[in-house]
């Protein structure tokens, strides 16, 4: 079984991208996974936001712009969780699918469109996304994210929890093209060399206990 502990900006496409290959690379080699999902919001993260939505990060309206989107969203997959953390991740992708890759604005109408598409209820979902609950689950997400040394977003950390003595593999690139074959062909090279046969882990950020960071 692996443990994998994903962050990602909740209206990135590039995140999306490596969420699914993710994904599939578990589904195709048969391996038992539980996923976290973690939203991740920083400078970095909003200034990469920006540039794939093509802003100009010195511009100040659309950096308020841009951050609020953001914070907006991971309340609203935080809220989402409430109702079943796999709904929310189906949430979540569609959200991410709406706004990047159908490009429709991020605005009710699709927010509403992404909930229902996931079999979510509309109503609870905005009536907790500003509850202390939701406040307090995305200060934890931001503390551990600090913890695990997380600085940008995707950053995936996979564990093999058939041996919780290795350090966890931390990949931060995932190459440099945008397509979804590129992404996936990367994930699949690093974690079918890395993991299954040898112990030498990709990134020079190591990760030593997972018990450390399960909530």
């Amino acid at each position: 079984m692996w443990e994998v502990f994903l962050y990602i900006n909740p209206l990135c496409s590039y995140c999306l991208h490596v969420e699914q290959a993710i994904i599939d690379f578990t589904r195709k080699h048969d391996i038992e996974t539980q996923y976290h999902f973690v939203t991740n919001y920083n400078m970095a993260t909003i200034n990469d936001y920006m540039q794939l939505k093509g802003f100009k990060i010195t511009d100040i309206e659309e950096r308020n712009n841009a951050s609020q989107e953001v914070v907006e969203a991971a309340k609203l997959y935080k809220a989402a969780s409430c109702q079943g953390n796999k709904k929310a991740r189906n949430f979540l992708m569609n959200l991410q699918e709406q706004v990047n890759v159908l490009n429709n604005p991020f605005d009710d109408t699709t927010i509403k469109c992404a909930i229902n598409n996931s079999g979510l209820d509309y109503k609870s979902i905005m009536a907790d996304k500003d509850s202390q609950c939701v406040v307090q689950g995305l200060k934890r997400d931001q503390q551990l994210s600090m913890e695990m040394n997380i600085y940008k977003a995707p950053t995936a950390v996979v564990f093999d929890c058939e041996n919780e003595s290795k350090p966890g593999v931390m990949i931060t690139d995932f190459g440099d093209s945008s397509s979804q074959e590129d992404i996936s062909n990367s994930i699949n090279a690093m974690l079918e060399r890395e993991l299954p046969r040898t112990e030498k882990y990709v990134n020079s950020s190591t990760v030593i206990s997972l018990d450390k960071f399960r909530r």
